[in-house]
């Protein structure tokens, strides 16, 4: 097919991916750039009908190259055009509806999808670094301030000493059955230097609960502090009632008074909070584990200068060794009194019972475990005892108060 000079011929190209839609003028009049064209009103009239169609004619009325991707153009429809206006009021209209948009360059107009054209609004990031509690869970898996350095709200780079903190949210992806357990993750720290004990008690002498339970740091016997106090506690071993655990490694005698050469696990008991809390998780597991936990803490008054939190747990569980099971139930409540800004009186207790410690101390023979007797072996799972009287229960019960001036950070 022949042209003629002044004509305006179509050209159309098929590729793999691309029909390109093109017009121009054969007079030797150079095309001037899009973005000038643009605030030049035209003469358009353009039906409705297939977007390749309509973009054709929309090319050779503004005198424009137009590129589109075929598969974008299929299956699509224009919106009719009619009047005097400018290419990009047409284009504009033609493409409403289509989710396409396009981009300029020179004299040629390519067609995208119109998500790529999103331009996302500002994003602000904050954060509670300045706002941390030097004895409350920590913010996800680290922590920033503690107390148990220099018994004062102090940024943790800061103390000149090894100190590791397990915070909350470690306890909850790790899933610890007790604090012994959690300590094992611990840098420098031996949990069960003496054996498990199915109470989850910490202990750090091998004495007291009826557990051979200990810790070692740094190959010496630890210390245990709860809430800065120097005892043994049950409740510092359960996980349900614990807000984060703290390993101070070395000496801390000139803190402390007399501790182990090693250093101290010192443990923070839940609080009352500012935030509400509202918890509650059942769990299961091997031997026929069933456990059961409820966190739960807020206002009492509408000022919020009266709190409260209560943690209770329930958990009980078979062994390895028959009839000897693993049963206990605990409480912890508190309350604490906001008198200002500077000065608070918090008041905890706790309460647990455990009428199955899962313990067993019934020793087995040479033959029947490391060498056989008579060709056979004593099944890991026999109770050489007595299931009537080989059994043992514990009792804890322990009331803290804390009256706290000027503790910003807690």
């Amino acid at each position: 097919m022949g042209a003629k000079s002044g004509d305006a011929r179509m050209r159309k190209y098929v590729g793999n991916s691309k029909i390109f839609f093109l017009t121009s003028a054969l007079t030797g009049i150079v095309v001037s750039s899009l973005h000038a064209q643009t605030m030049t009103s035209k003469e358009f009239h353009i039906s409705a009908q297939p977007l390749p169609a309509a973009l054709t004619q929309f090319g050779r009325q503004a005198g424009l190259q137009v590129s589109i991707p075929a598969s974008l153009a299929e299956g699509k429809t224009s919106h009719a055009v009619n009047g005097t206006m400018s290419p990009s009021q047409s284009l504009a209209q033609i493409l409403s509806g289509t989710g396409l948009t396009y981009h300029v360059n020179g004299n040629v107009v390519t067609l995208v999808p119109a998500a790529a054209n999103i331009t996302l609004g500002p994003v602000r990031v904050g954060g509670m670094l300045g706002k941390e509690s030097a004895t409350g869970p920590g913010v996800g898996y680290v922590a920033h301030y503690t107390e148990s350095g220099t018994k004062t709200a102090t940024p943790l780079w800061e103390i000149p000493n090894s100190i590791y903190v397990i915070t909350k949210q470690q306890l909850q992806d790790q899933q610890p059955q007790n604090i012994m357990e959690a300590l094992r993750y611990m840098p420098g720290v031996y949990g069960d230097a003496g054996g498990t004990g199915e109470d989850g008690s910490l202990t750090v002498d091998g004495q007291g609960a009826g557990t051979g339970s200990a810790v070692k740091i740094r190959g010496f016997a630890a210390s245990q502090f709860v809430d800065g106090l120097n005892t043994r506690s049950l409740s510092a071993g359960e996980t349900a009632f614990v807000e984060r655990v703290e390993s101070i490694n070395g000496p801390a005698s000139v803190l402390y008074g007399q501790t182990g050469a090693g250093g101290l696990i010192a443990t923070r008991l839940k609080q009352p909070t500012d935030t509400p809390i509202h918890n509650v998780s059942v769990g299961f597991g091997n031997w026929g584990r069933y456990e059961a936990t409820l966190d739960m803490g807020g206002n009492i008054t509408k000022s919020g200068n009266l709190q409260y939190r209560i943690a209770a747990m329930g958990v009980t569980q078979g062994t390895q060794t028959d009839y000897i099971n693993y049963k206990r139930v605990g409480v912890m409540p508190s309350i604490k009194w906001k008198v200002d800004e500077n000065t608070s009186l918090v008041l905890l207790g706790s309460y647990l019972y455990t009428p199955d410690t899962g313990l067993y101390w019934t020793g087995y023979p040479l033959l029947g475990t490391l060498s056989p007797n008579n060709g056979r072996y004593i099944p890991r799972s026999r109770n050489l005892g007595e299931p009537g009287v080989d059994y043992q229960t514990a009792t804890d019960a322990e009331f803290e108060y804390q009256f706290l001036i000027n503790s910003i950070n807690s």
